[in-house]
């Protein structure tokens, strides 16, 4: 194949070409996303009930629900949360269900239990979980100068204009707002003119009911002709209710009046009550979040946004336009330090290749190759419908070392047929066929160590198939054009200097001999101390022991975070007011004073957004996201917010975490290490508010601290049935009169041009008790009553969240603790809470998690390493001599985790992953070498073969163990998500190569000495 290729360049370099004119064109068409696409396993169904108490809810929908749900098939998990009129229930299914037919099961189960639930229940929303949910960023929209008031008309103007704009681009799916002020038309009335004219709610309630009603379009038939007749009879203006006539009796002359509204109450269309704000940098304000499509770039997206931003503050300059929590500097940094760290890696290379080849073809060589494979590379991306991410492009800067290590392999073998004096066409034919068996063992062995990240489960091991997929594409590339490529462009470059000098041999350079000269005097120290080293070679096999021991074990990579979201729940009953004022107070206590540029959003109680599940929050509770530079401002800024809240308001509840994006949606790094799930012996009761409060003083006496449970003050009313019936009151009048008061009497809407706006009957705000002692109601008998007398109040506790499980209601209490004290403190709790009657514990957390991951990298490097051994006993037809492959191998792994150690960092998904590639590369010139000792040692010396394997190889061995380490080396110092993810990665293939590359020089030749001396001992002897 290679003689047939070899005569025929240009058709090779046409082929070559072609292939790149294709990944060229299709490299603009490959998706570009910060991770792969990956379908999350978990629905989420929305529960709304208004006007239920969290309790309520919990007891009579969210139980039955729950019941209900859990027979959806493929369900691994169900968590559900309660609170006042609202509860959010997830349901997690196991890794690779169908998430389209698990949505169409959950429907069916909902609308099979929607006839056990109250009637005038809104049917629970299901929604499908998925990466794309998560705002790609915010757009802020203020008022130029606004401090304090903000209108109801930039509302509408970004809801009925904005938004509708920014949809109408092709790459937005969706533009989910909050902020928003909605308004509403209350009516005030004067009592005393009511009271003096005998009129009652009721009459005015009927009034506005009469002058509201809508009939719809009536069809009349005139001969021979039919019209549409339309009654415009409903309410359109204020004006309109004011101008309301109402007939009035006037007892005391006997006559009747007619009056209009106005004339007995005070309308006006004003701001609704808040049920919650947003406020960006201190100001209040309007966010869109902007859901983008699918397939859509983001990088296109952002860019074609950034135009219609500047078309904004064009057209409308008295607004501020911000952009906030944009994933596209994330996805931007990490794919450029990527692209970047494969550029500087190759160009390294090429560099570092001058210092080997005394000759400036082969680098040349060397430098065509790299993009020709890249490129090809691209268009296998296209055809495998892989897209650019920061995983399969960390894949890339694994396989562009492979990429020249090929290369050089071939070069080299090429190099050293010519010295021994072949001709250049007979040198490029055996050179090439010679390694390529031994190349495609290697590359075979290197792809096969990925096959068992098929056992990872769940997220970890779908996002980790594209990183498997792009470096088995790299080798693939590698191998071909190592046995097409090459050859042929090495018999171009040289063919014109063979015909006219015949071949030069090339001076050694003074780097090769310096290197020659070091492995000379080391395999000499090798074979003249043969039991001190295989005792010194022991010593580092045990030293493995200790180092795994005191490594810390996780999921995935600690990453560094720059934008921090602080949740806290002041656990008092305070109005959004009193909430935004607090929050304010922080806002301006970690800015200015600490000379920082913070970006500072604040959800500031409930929220508008139909997507984003995690912000369902109630009106004593906000969440501030802060952007800031440098994970070291991050943990500052966290102190900061805690010593202001602990000082200020020690009842309230805090929580910290990064700000949500891709990568947290997937791997949720922000679960607490160990939660306790308390939960009562009699199944059907929550442990009560008494019990838990002494269990969370026991714990923090015994040096476990943790948060209380959130609670809240209720205010019941009770209407006194005697009483009402004494004096004759109806139990509807009073509940009318008490929802004015309270400003909660809906008499209607207003018909709007584009919109409905709601019609209260209400009164002027005080507090609860001015309105209660003023209210009065009319009894049948035409009485004037005082409504305190008719009622009874009192004040109870009760949690302001229900948490519940598969296996029913609990009380969760989260701990911060490090891997080392878990195990400890995991028996202590139980116990503590065990001394209390009638309550048992459950554990769960990311430390169990962890654990699972750690026993699953466990088996999987087991299940790399005895694929390893399968392929190369094929490859050398020997049981024997794989084993000094996996020796290598063992001592390759302790160098991985002696640096992960130094380097402070952990064994997680990425470190393992990192060992299964080592694996791969390791292997590579064990093999060669070893198949250069079996050729050798037929046709001289035991010994003298192994040193000619070993210099033979010394160059190709050294420029790989080079070029692998300059390709990692530049994720060590970058930046990004991209590089903070593989940072372990390249310090297990870095600190095992380091050792790997001692163990290859010095450990190899000394058992294969060993194991083919005795042989050859005990054939003499028969």
């Amino acid at each position: 194949m290679v003689r047939f290729l070899l005569h025929r360049p240009i058709a090779v370099l046409i082929t070559t070409f072609a292939l790149m004119a294709l990944g060229l064109v299709t490299f603009n068409q490959i998706p570009v996303s910060l991770l792969p696409d990956i379908a999350i396993p978990e629905i989420t169904v929305q529960v709304s009930y208004p006007n239920t108490s969290a309790r309520e809810l919990q007891k009579t929908i969210v139980k039955p629900l729950r019941n209900q749900l859990q027979q959806v098939n493929h369900l691994s998990d169900l968590e559900a949360e309660t609170q006042d009129g609202l509860a959010i229930i997830k349901l997690r299914f196991d890794f690779g269900t169908n998430i389209n037919l698990a949505y169409i099961e959950t429907n069916e189960k909902i609308d099979g239990i929607m006839g056990q639930l109250p009637r005038e229940i809104e049917r629970p929303k299901v929604i499908k979980a998925g990466a794309g949910d998560i705002p790609v960023f915010n757009l802020n929209v203020t008022e130029k100068g606004q401090n304090n008031g903000f209108g109801l008309q930039l509302s509408e103007f970004c809801e009925n204009v904005l938004r509708r704009r920014i949809e109408q681009m092709k790459e937005v799916a969706l533009v989910d707002m909050t902020g928003l002020s909605k308004p509403e038309v209350i009516i005030i009335p004067d009592r005393s003119k009511l009271q003096s004219l005998g009129i009652t709610e009721q009459i005015l309630t009927q009034t506005l009911q009469k002058n509201n009603i809508e009939l719809g379009n009536l069809l009349v038939k005139d001969g021979q002709y039919q019209y549409n007749i339309r009654f415009a009879s409903t309410l359109k203006t204020q004006a309109d209710i004011e101008n309301i006539y109402l007939k009035i009796g006037d007892i005391q002359k006997g006559g009747e009046r007619v009056l209009q509204l106005k004339d007995l109450a005070k309308v006006s269309i004003q701001e609704q009550k808040l049920r919650g704000l947003y406020t960006f940098n201190g100001k209040r304000a309007v966010c869109l979040s902007i859901i983008k499509q699918s397939d859509t770039q983001l990088l296109k997206l952002r860019k074609e946004l950034n135009a219609q931003i500047e078309h904004f503050k064009e057209d409308y300059p008295q607004l501020e336009f911000s952009i906030s929590q944009d994933q596209t500097e994330l996805l931007d940094l990490s794919i450029n330090n990527l692209i970047g760290n494969i550029l500087f890696g190759g160009l390294c290379t090429f560099v570092m290749i001058f210092f080997f080849m005394n000759d400036f073809k082969t680098p040349i060589l060397i430098g065509i190759v790299i993009p020709v494979s890249l490129v090809i590379t691209f268009l296998c991306f296209y055809l495998f419908h892989i897209s650019i991410n920061i995983v399969s492009l960390a894949g890339l800067v694994l396989g562009i070392g492979e990429i020249i290590d090929s290369a050089i392999i071939v070069i080299e073998n090429i190099e050293q047929y010519r010295e021994e004096g072949h001709p250049l066409d007979g040198a490029c034919i055996d050179g090439t066929q010679e390694v390529i068996m031994p190349l495609f063992t290697s590359i075979l062995t290197n792809s096969a160590v990925f096959l068992p990240l098929i056992f990872i489960s769940g997220i970890a091991g779908a996002l980790f198939f594209d990183q498997a997929i792009a470096v088995s594409l790299s080798l693939g590339i590698s191998l071909l054009c190592s046995y097409t490529l090459i050859p042929v462009l090495y018999r171009l470059f040289y063919l014109k200097e063979e015909r006219l000098k015949g071949f030069v041999p090339k001076k050694i350079t003074w780097l090769m001999r310096q290197s020659e000269r070091v492995y000379d005097g080391l395999l000499n120290l090798v074979f003249k101390q043969k039991l001190l080293m295989l005792g010194f070679f022991v010593l580092l096999i045990i030293i493995t022991i200790p180092v795994f021991k005191s490594l810390d074990k996780r999921g995935m990579p600690i990453i560094s975070r720059t934008e921090l979201e602080a949740k806290i729940d002041w656990n008092e009953a305070i109005t959004i007011e009193e909430n935004n004022r607090r929050i304010n107070q922080i806002i301006s206590q970690i800015g200015p004073n600490n000379n920082k540029n913070l970006v500072i959003s604040a959800f500031v109680g409930q929220q508008q957004f139909l997507l984003n599940r995690e912000l369902q929050q109630n009106f004593n509770e906000s969440l501030l996201s802060i952007k800031v530079k440098t994970n070291k401002e991050f943990e500052q800024t966290k102190k900061e917010i805690e010593g202001i809240i602990k000082v200020k308001y020690p009842t309230a509840i805090a929580s910290f975490g990064a700000a949500k994006n891709v990568f947290e949606a997937l791997f949720n790094t922000s679960e607490a290490p160990l939660q306790a799930r308390i939960v009562s012996n009699n199944k059907a009761e929550v442990p009560d508010i008494q019990t838990i409060t002494q269990v969370y003083h026991q714990l923090n006496q015994q040096g476990f601290p943790t948060s209380l449970p959130s609670q809240q003050s209720r205010v019941y009313i009770q209407v006194l049935t005697e009483k009402i019936l004494y004096y004759e009151v109806d139990y509807e009048r009073i509940v009318e009169v008490l929802k004015t008061i309270f400003n909660e009497n809906n008499l209607g809407s207003l018909k709007a041009e584009q919109k409905y706006i709601p019609i209260l009957l209400g009164s002027n705000s005080q507090q609860i008790d001015a309105l209660i002692q003023n209210a009065t109601v009319l009894s049948n008998k035409g009485q004037i009553l005082p409504v305190k007398e008719l009622i009874s109040i009192s004040n109870q506790k009760d949690y302001k969240s229900f948490f519940s499980g598969k296996n029913g209601d609990f009380i969760p209490f989260d701990f911060n603790l490090t891997n080392q004290e878990i195990p400890k403190a995991q028996n202590e709790i139980q116990n503590t809470v065990l001394k209390n009657a009638n309550l048992s514990v459950s554990f769960t957390g990311g430390y169990f998690r962890n654990l699972g991951f750690v026993k699953e990298l466990g088996i999987i490097i087991l299940v790399a390493i005895a694929l390893l051994y399968f392929i190369l006993t094929a490859q050398f037809e020997s049981l024997v001599q794989p084993l000094i492959v996996m020796l290598t191998i063992a001592f390759g792994l302790t160098g991985a985790m002696v640096l992960l150690f130094f380097a402070g960092n952990s064994i997680n998904i990425m470190s393992a992953i990192g060992m299964i590639v080592l694996i791969g590369i390791l292997d590579n010139d064990s093999i060669l070498k070893i198949d250069t000792m079996n050729r050798s040692k037929d046709t001289m010396s035991l010994i003298d073969a192994i040193k000619l394997s070993g210099k033979r190889r010394l160059k190709s061995q050294l420029m790989t163990f080079l070029t692998t380490i300059l390709g990692l080396f530049p994720i060590l110092f970058s930046s990004g998500l991209g590089a903070e993810l593989q940072k372990p990665l390249a310090l297990s293939v870095i600190g095992g190569m380091c050792l790997g590359l001692f163990i290859s020089l010095s450990f190899i030749p000394l058992i294969y000495w060993f194991m083919y001396s005795q042989v050859g001992r005990r054939m003499r002897l028969k």
